[in-house]
């Protein structure tokens, strides 16, 4: 929706946060990543890996689709706690932790519904872009069975929000015949910060044998932080380590085989996620090379965000054909601090009182839709008084007024309920293999922004020596010019801001996928989706930063999507196989909550509806094993994305709506593989480059969004080696791997650095390339193993994600890595 009045914004997540993109050239397009024990000894060789990334269970190695998959033990190699701990081994994909933005072949955007879906087993959890704040839920790994990152548009099978791709976290199956037990434990320390530690354990095994099975697992995290939070006014350090997260995850399964072919499973995944403050410090008061790191922004960026997650399939073979059904329904709350209203505040007044400084035209520094005219010199008791900006580069300047705070909170929830059966043959050398299947979802969401500033009549009347009381009434001397004066009373609790939105989607849609063997080495696939799509919303907003009261308004939108794919393979031998592909996702569309247009110089009239926009996917891939000890996998890919959905930032007001408006070319390439030189050395590596850009210009509201040619965020170049040598070590089974990361500056000609463009900010600067090397070494003492890492080994600390409050604004944040981590880990199996 955008609605939200928000500038700063506008140079976090920039009108369309399209997120990277993709590549060029190569050949072959995904490793299996081995089954391999963190501790084995004596390699093991390369093992197969069982996916269902086309509703069935399949060997990765004969599946035409470009998906890297993590099996549990991979999971437990790479230490990974979190997707964001898999994005570095998985070409194409590109993440901002601080949003839990999932951009794959380059197809992202901040606006409307999502373009990559995440499933946990069957159920979406992806979520629109309803308010500020929209982020993603994304589940902890602990205990999965596999996570799949599914490349290319994924519109047939997982339907809309799948316009990308998709991620799919997948949990383990309860178990009639054994029983199994799986155990973590985890203690680290980082340098210049807190410790982190961690406990979880999996159970699971026959109730009663063949018949009925259970599966329960709980993990409880601590991160441990690294940046200070301290006092602006006082400089009293408030909380050391403010940064610190605390995750728990609960999940249970229950299987109960009624008969040889009839099963049900209900299952529930319950997660709590709590952030005491964000990664973001103040770029001047900071020195991340001798690890000090300080934030001062008067409240702290919390994030509590849980969900829960019931579920349950039917799985029916009947003969030659099962039947499968999943019922799920997620409900999720999030309240988040997602931007600081006091520093938002105060560069919103800065741009509207400019101490000190001769007379500025208007039109081209005024961001504030309350003044017009001229900025001047404020004329207080003192006509020489010349006071210093309210944010300078790393200070909060208000003499004489004290502390000032003002706190946003954005409240995001979701109540999703799924209903999808599929019809497909059980026989996988059977001349012709089809899925059938109907899909059916009522998402229910709702998002609600509030600035809550009891201080703000204070705060004018010292800037504007208006009376002090719970009015902010803003009366420039006469000789200025303006349109209007701002005069609003805060509403009852304290808020100056309030923004209300409720939506609702539902999806209808009937899909199905056929392959045909033409001979035993070439196959045909081909499938398509119908959809039946309906989004609604209703909206109100209130308080004085949105110009008085907003009259309750809603909006809707219909349409039938389709989305056909092709796809031809060639199983050349055993070992090698080469497919081409072209397949269409989509992502829905919507309608624009209204706003004051009185305060907005760039319309005339109300944004309405606005449509689905939708990605075309030209793809070539192999997949090939040489001499049984290397793999490689990879494609070429061209994408076209059409019609995109992008956010446009309304300076003049600081509102802000989506409109469907140009186009953009993704092409490149992934490639993944793993080589075993010996028996006891097991490489493996992942390349990936992107080149996407706009392809026409994009203009609306009288806005540019974009000029043709420029790129969209994100590292061209990706790049992962590891390395694992398994020894006998004192007569146990031991090991040694290292780790090496690698992504490239980002583009310096994206939409922030296009001088026509309306997020314009010559301030901000390209991030500059990561390098990270991660080292382990374990041993296994019967069924536990023990393992000492050292994460960022070397301590990279580059500047990420640079942002200020506006382009006048000389207050820097930036977020940084975590600095040297270094650990032990306890994994017990059995």
């Amino acid at each position: 929706m955008g609605v939200r009045k928000g500038n700063r914004m506008r140079y976090r997540s920039l009108g369309l946060g399209l997120t990277s993109a993709l590549s060029l050239c190569v050949f072959s397009t995904i490793p299996q990543r081995p089954a391999l024990a963190q501790t084995a000894a004596g390699g093991g060789g390369i093992e197969e890996v069982v996916v269902t990334a086309q509703r069935r269970e399949e060997v990765l190695s004969k599946v035409p689709i470009s998906v890297t998959a993590f099996t549990s033990e991979r999971l437990d190699q790479l230490n990974a706690k979190n997707f964001g701990d898999l994005v570095a081994y998985t070409p194409g994909v590109n993440f901002n932790a601080e949003t839990n933005s999932i951009s794959i072949r380059g197809v992202n955007s901040a606006a409307g519904d999502a373009t990559t879906g995440i499933y946990i087993d069957d159920t979406p959890i992806q979520l629109r872009t309803l308010g500020f704040g929209s982020d993603n839920a994304l589940p902890a790994v602990f205990d999965l069975e596999r996570v799949e990152v599914l490349r290319g548009p994924q519109g047939t099978l997982f339907g809309a929000g799948s316009e990308g791709g998709t991620v799919r976290f997948i949990t383990p199956k309860p178990d009639l015949t054994d029983f199994q037990v799986y155990g973590k434990t985890e203690l680290s320390a980082t340098q210049d910060g807190a410790h982190s530690y961690e406990g979880g354990l999996a159970v699971g095994g026959p109730i009663v044998q063949d018949k009925v099975g259970f599966r329960v697992s709980g993990w409880w995290r601590h991160d441990g932080g690294w940046i200070d939070h301290v006092d602006p006014y006082t400089g009293n350090t408030l909380e050391n380590n403010s940064n610190h997260t605390n995750t728990l995850v609960l999940h249970g399964a229950l299987t109960w085989q009624v008969t040889n072919d009839l099963s049900i499973t209900p299952s529930v995944f319950y997660q709590d996620r709590h952030v005491n403050n964000d990664d973001e410090y103040w770029v001047a008061l900071s020195n991340p090379g001798s690890g000090r790191y300080i934030n001062e922004t008067p409240e702290l960026m919390g994030n509590k965000d849980h969900f829960t997650l019931p579920a349950a399939k039917v799985d029916w073979n009947l003969g030659g054909v099962e039947l499968i059904s999943n019922t799920s329904y997620f409900d999720r709350k999030q309240v988040v601090q997602d931007y600081s209203a006091t520093l938002y505040n105060l560069s919103y007044f800065q741009q509207s009182v400019d101490y000190g400084v001769l007379p500025i035209d208007y039109s081209t520094h005024c961001r504030w839709g309350g003044l017009c005219g001229l900025y001047r010199r404020e004329i207080r008791a003192d006509p020489d008084f010349v006071g210093p900006p309210l944010l300078g580069p790393g200070s909060i300047d208000l003499p004489g007024f004290g502390p000032y705070k003002s706190v946003n909170y954005v409240t995001n929830t979701q109540q999703n309920f799924t209903q999808e059966v599929r019809l497909q043959s059980t026989d996988p050398d059977a001349t012709l293999t089809w899925v059938l299947g109907a899909f059916y979802t009522n998402q229910s969401q709702l998002s609600v922004e509030e600035i809550n500033d009891p201080q703000l009549g204070a705060l004018t009347a010292y800037l504007w020596g208006d009376p002090v009381g719970n009015k902010s009434c803003l009366s420039p001397p006469a000789n200025v010019a303006i349109l209007d004066v701002w005069c609003e009373d805060l509403l009852p609790n304290g808020d100056d801001y309030i923004n209300h939105t409720i939506g609702h989607e539902h999806q209808e849609a009937l899909f199905g996928n056929a392959t045909l063997a033409i001979t035993k080495e070439l196959k045909l696939q081909v499938g398509a989706r119908i959809a039946k799509t309906h989004f609604d919303y209703s909206n109100y907003a209130d308080g004085s930063q949105d110009f008085g009261p907003n009259t309750p308004n809603s909006g809707h939108k219909n349409e039938t999507p389709f989305t056909p794919m092709a796809n031809l393979t060639w199983q050349m031998s055993d070992n090698n196989m080469v497919y081409a592909t072209v397949s269409k996702g989509y992502r829905i569309g919507g309608a624009n909550a209204q706003f004051p247009l009185g305060a907005c110089t760039e319309l005339s009239s109300p944004p309405g509806a606005f449509d689905s926009d939708t990605v075309v996917n030209y793809e070539l891939g192999s997949k090939d094993r040489f001499f049984d000890n290397l793999q490689m996998s990879g494609s070429v890919f061209y994408l076209e994305w059409n019609n995109i959905q992008q956010l446009n930032y309304l300076p003049s007001c600081g509102f802000q709506y989506t409109a469907n408006v140009g186009t953009a070319v993704s092409k490149g390439f992934d490639l993944e593989g793993e080589w075993l030189p010996i028996d006891a050395l097991d490489i493996d590596f992942s390349l990936g480059y992107t080149d996407a850009h706009f392809t026409s210009t994009s203009i609306t509201g009288g806005q540019l969004l974009a000029s043709k040619g420029d790129k969209l965020p994100g590292s061209p170049w990706t790049f992962s080696l590891g390395a694992q040598y398994n020894t006998p070590f004192f007569g146990r089974d031991a090991f040694i791997r290292m780790d090496y990361q690698y992504e490239s500056t980002t583009p310096t000609n994206v939409v922030t650095h296009d001088p026509l463009a309306s997020s314009f900010d010559p301030a901000l600067v390209a991030n500059p390339e990561k390098n990270i090397v991660t080292l382990r070494a374990g041993a296994t003492f019967g069924d536990v193993s023990l393992t000492l890492f050292a994460d960022n080994l070397f301590n990279a600390h580059p500047q990420l994600d640079l942002t200020h409050q506006d382009s006048s604004t000389l207050l820097f944040e930036a977020t940084a890595l975590r600095p040297r981590t270094i650990g032990i880990t306890a994994i017990y199996r059995q």
